[in-house]
């Protein structure tokens, strides 16, 4: 089992753990700013 202190030195996890963390981040303000503008403009998705 790899130690968790061991995992946080690895250089290709770290990349890959800040990637993730920008591109949920980016998801998640993309959804709520898509559900803003449908709701204030009262566009339907069809």
């Amino acid at each position: 089992m790899v130690d968790l202190t061991e995992l946080m030195e690895n250089e290709v996890f770290m990349a890959f753990a800040s990637y993730t963390t920008i591109i949920l981040s980016k998801m998640m303000f993309m959804s709520t700013a898509t559900a803003f503008f449908r709701l204030t403009r009262k566009s339907s998705p069809e």
